[in-house]
């Protein structure tokens, strides 16, 4: 069957052949209706003939007996001649002959035969002797009316036969018509219900035909539609249409055609749906966590932004930035950092309602917008303290990553709003500044968004441009802070940078160096550093007084894994021409307990030509004894912390005796930093540091005044 006909077979179809089958049906039961009345009809009208015929007989011998009865009369008066009556004798004579031949058609009838056949032989008997004696009366009634008159009155005995037969076949006649025609109309009836009956019952299942096609085929479009509908309104590419399947797999013809239709369309809707949504996963996902990124963040803070204009209500913006992440990569690499974010990740959506937003907005940093159940801007801020901290407890864990252990947690900045008056950048700025707050803070800690915090973040940005051209504009200086032995004689100096600012004067270290660490300048003021220190060697190499005496620099951590660290130091050293044993660099523990086994060859590397390192600010932190025995370490330099109390309090004297301890059992130098007095000078000669730096001895000065104080402590203390 051709697809475009389908339709039509199966809508058209099913009408017409109900209205063939009810026209052959009408025509069959009309025929057979018409035959049997015909029938009837026919029997009726022999019937009503046979009655016609009986009371024309009837009333005929009645006529003709009544005429022979005056003719009798007319003969005895003599009233008539011999011609007339001879004539008159020759129409009864044809009269009863007539008569004679209905008598025999009654007798031959069929309705006589079935009401009394022997009755109609005694009427034909009985007229034969009444038709013989009235033609002889009247042929003799010429001759002698007396005799005619005789022959008549024996005929009146068979006419008075006759006549009763002939009354009886009337009534058994028109008994049997009658019931004849009842019984004609009952199977009239009874035919005509049975065709009643079967036209009710062929119209039924032909109703219940046209029911089921219809049905089948009300389903199919009703499955047609609800497949539109679906893909109307249902924009999803999870979309099946198993129903379209089904019919598609058992129809043929258009319905199969527009099921295919359909299910081509499905596919294609499918696929624009998923390009549409891997367009949008690209733009508006993180492709790590699978989280919103900051650009959705963003418009979804634009969007509910503007309707809190209309409808206030109190939201709050958490920004959450990992503490330490940053060690990790540097430890374990990327990868390893990110399955901590993926896990992060996790555990963040594990803990927030699906209704909030949670986004990964930096390398390390996500963002939660989410909306506070209070109205009253206290009990948000309460609400959301709460939470922060719940999150601030869930991250912090430890991660273990092989043999290594990761301790993370996290520090989040909240800003709360109702209103409409900020913009998301500035909303998701007030939520970083208050991060960098909980950072300074002390990490894993909650803090709310401070403007005086934003004012000084803003000073500290303005800061970093200006520090940027500091080098180009050379106003970054070295000082140096001369070191001494026991004997008072100078043995060599630290080189410490300073800033020397047009408009704000001397910069401390402590104000630029962390941010020359976070915004990556600390490389090539580290260079720089490097390069002026040999620089200085160079010179002091000329000069007999100053020829044996070490320069102290300090590496910074990130400089230290710059993999042109020691190119770097080959290069400066080789420029400057300078003696490498003369070059000590100072490195913290933070430098090795990062990439341990690449920092001890970079150490192996400079100590093969001569360059030594000294541990700063020993005793702070944790390093393991076994770290310390596998480093090319020449020198342990204790922090001025336990330096400053060590005649007051005798823990930092516990300590500052172990460390000293711990050096000369590692042959290793050793010098204290932060000597401010006498007695914490001669505290630490009793203990066994014959090595000192700090103010009690020279502050950092500029060279020409260190200069000078080299050759007045050398002159004193060789007499």
């Amino acid at each position: 069957m051709k697809a475009g006909k389908t339709l039509f077979m199966m809508l058209i179809l099913p009408a017409t052949l109900t209205l063939i089958a009810a026209f052959i049906f009408n025509y069959i039961a009309l025929s057979q209706l018409k035959n049997h009345f015909v029938k009837n009809s026919r029997v009726l009208e022999a019937n009503i003939d046979t009655l016609a015929l009986a009371a024309n007989f009837n009333q005929t011998v009645a006529q003709l007996n009544f005429r022979v009865i005056e003719l009798l009369k007319q003969a005895d008066e003599q009233q008539l001649s011999e011609i007339e009556l001879y004539y008159a004798h020759r129409e009864i004579v044809d009269e009863l002959a007539l008569q004679n031949q209905i008598v025999d058609s009654l007798a031959d009838s069929e309705l006589v035969k079935i009401v009394n056949h022997g009755s109609a032989i005694s009427l034909q008997e009985e007229f034969k002797n009444y038709r013989r004696l009235m033609i002889m009366s009247t042929e003799i009634i010429a001759i002698d009316p007396n005799i005619a008159s005789r022959f008549f009155s024996s005929a009146q005995d068979s006419y008075a036969q006759f006549s009763l037969f002939s009354n009886r076949l009337s009534v058994l006649l028109t008994e049997q018509s009658k019931r004849s025609h009842l019984t004609e109309q009952r199977i009239y009836e009874k035919e005509f219900f049975y065709y009643l009956v079967l036209a009710i019952i062929t119209a039924s299942l032909l109703m219940v035909l046209m029911i089921f096609v219809s049905h089948r085929t009300s389903n199919r479009i009703r499955v047609i539609a609800d497949a539109l509908s679906q893909l109307a309104y249902n924009q999803s590419p999870s979309i099946k249409l198993v129903k379209i399947e089904a019919l598609a797999n058992s129809t043929s013809g258009e319905f199969k055609r527009i099921a295919d239709l359909l299910l081509n369309f499905r596919d294609d809707m499918v696929r624009r749906i998923r390009a549409e949504e891997e367009n949008h996963r690209l733009i508006y996902s993180d492709a790590l966590t699978g989280l919103p990124n900051r650009r959705l963040l963003i418009d979804r803070l634009e969007h509910l932004i503007s309707t809190l204009a209309h409808h206030p209500a109190h939201y709050a913006l958490l920004w959450i930035d990992m503490d330490r992440f940053k060690t990790i990569n540097d430890l374990k690499g990327h990868q390893a950092g990110d399955q901590i974010l993926q896990e992060t990740a996790v555990q963040l959506a594990s803990l927030i309602p699906e209704a909030d937003t949670l986004a990964r907005v930096g390398g390390d940093e996500f963002a939660l917008l989410l909306e506070l159940r209070s109205n009253n801007l206290a009990n948000a801020a309460l609400e959301i303290e709460a939470l922060s901290e719940k999150l601030c407890a869930h991250l912090t864990v430890d991660y273990t990553l092989g043999e290594y252990t990761h301790f993370s947690s996290a520090s989040i900045g909240v800003t709360l709003f109702s209103g409409s008056e900020l913009k998301a950048e500035a909303l998701l700025n007030h939520a970083e500044i208050a991060s960098y707050q909980a950072k300074e803070a002390g990490r894993n800690t909650v803090c709310f968004y401070d403007p005086a915090l934003q004012k000084a973040l803003e000073e500290r940005t303005l800061l970093e441009n200006e520090l940027r051209l500091a080098t180009e504009k050379e106003q970054l200086r070295l000082n140096y802070q001369l070191q001494y032995n026991h004997a008072g004689r100078v043995i060599g100096a630290e080189a410490l940078i300073r800033w020397l600012h047009p408009e704000k004067g001397l910069i401390p270290p402590f104000n630029f160096i962390p941010l020359a660490e976070q915004t990556g300048l600390i490389i090539p003021m580290g260079q720089w550093i490097l390069k002026t220190a040999c620089q200085q060697l160079a010179k002091w190499a000329n000069s007999p007084s100053t020829d044996s005496l070490t320069l102290s620099v300090n590496v910074s951590a990130r400089q230290f894994r710059e993999d042109s660290f020691v190119a770097d130091v080959k290069e400066a050293l080789y420029q400057y021409q300078v003696n490498p044993k003369r070059l000590k660099l100072e490195i913290t523990e933070s430098i090795i307990l990062e990439q341990i086994e690449q920092t001890i060859l970079k150490m192996l590397e400079l100590r093969e030509i001569g360059v030594s390192f000294s541990m700063d600010d020993f005793g702070t932190g944790y390093s393991s004894l076994q770290y310390l025995k596998r480093l090319p370490l020449n020198q342990l330099k204790i922090d001025q912390s336990f330096v400053q109390d060590i005649t007051t309090d005798n823990e930092d004297s516990v300590i500052v005796k172990t460390i000293i301890a711990m050096g000369q059992a590692l042959s290793l130098d050793i010098i204290a930093e932060g000597v401010e007095t006498l007695e914490q000078q001669k505290q630490l000669e009793q203990y066994g540091c014959r090595t000192y730096q700090g103010y009690y001895f020279a502050k950092p000065s500029p060279i020409d005044v260190c200069m000078l104080e080299i050759t007045r402590a050398n002159t004193d203390s060789s007499r």
